[in-house]
């Protein structure tokens, strides 16, 4: 579907000046509905034509440009009857009466409207950003069901990017690498010791064994599990890659 854009009706564009001087300009809620123009003049509009979905708003960005992006997603899970998606529209709370709402902005995408077929046929599921024109107001807010908000790729990428996301957590998880390194480096040098305090390592050629309680404390046993000829006159053991080794104290 493509809406070309979204533009004030006369009250919204009349809310929009108003928050310019101080007044606060809350959003709502975003609508959906199939309803046609057929020459109408959306500017007077204070409602949807014929709203067919009333879609909470998840998420609410302030941009630098005078601008806010006010995003929402919907499905058809519990779609009893297919619609043409047709007709956007964002609400905002009115200043003069509380209880009520002003149609902001609205947008038609007239015959390029995509179909949503009712439940049970196929689960769809869209993603909507309407980006509305605020001015210079600083009181913007909006109403913000958070068991909703979900993380996209785009806000992940966001959040990835942010220096300060999670700072505790970067902390602990470097703090947690700084340990393991220092354990491994301490425990690379103990062993080394060890090796340097054994004395010769023992071989034991395959298909022949020292029991473990015959075998000498602080001697190294290898234990060759592939023997190889070493290519000479007398039989050898050269080291392979499929030799394995235990090594016991």
């Amino acid at each position: 579907m493509s809406i070309s854009g979204v533009f004030f009706t006369n009250k919204g564009l009349a809310l929009q000046a108003k928050a310019q001087t101080g007044t606060p300009l809350h959003f709502t809620r975003i609508a959906i509905g199939d309803g046609e123009l057929q020459g109408q003049a959306p500017q007077t509009f204070n409602k949807l034509m014929s709203e067919k979905l009333s879609i909470e708003i998840t998420k609410l960005t302030i941009g630098e440009d005078g601008t806010a992006k006010v995003g929402g997603s919907f499905n058809n899970s519990n779609l009893e009857i297919g619609f043409y998606y047709r007709e956007l529209g964002l609400f905002a709370r009115d200043p003069d009466n509380m209880e009520q709402e002003i149609l902001y902005v609205y947008g038609n995408a007239g015959a390029l409207a995509d179909y949503i077929p009712a439940q049970g046929s196929e689960l769809i599921e869209k993603k909507i950003d309407i980006i509305a024109i605020i001015g210079n107001a600083t009181k913007v807010s909006a109403t913000i069901n958070s068991s909703l908000v979900s993380l996209s790729p785009e806000d992940l990428e966001i959040h990835d990017k942010d220096s300060e996301a999670h700072q505790p957590i970067r902390d602990w998880f470097t703090d947690l690498l700084q340990q393991e390194e220092e354990v491994r480096i301490l425990s690379d040098s103990t062993i080394n010791e060890k090796i340097k305090n054994l004395s010769s390592p023992y071989v034991i050629p395959e298909g022949t064994d020292i029991p473990v309680q015959e075998r000498v404390k602080g001697k190294m046993y290898f234990k060759v599990t592939s023997r190889q000829s070493s290519g000479g006159t007398i039989e050898s053991v050269r080291v392979s890659p499929n030799m394995g080794i235990k090594v016991q104290e």
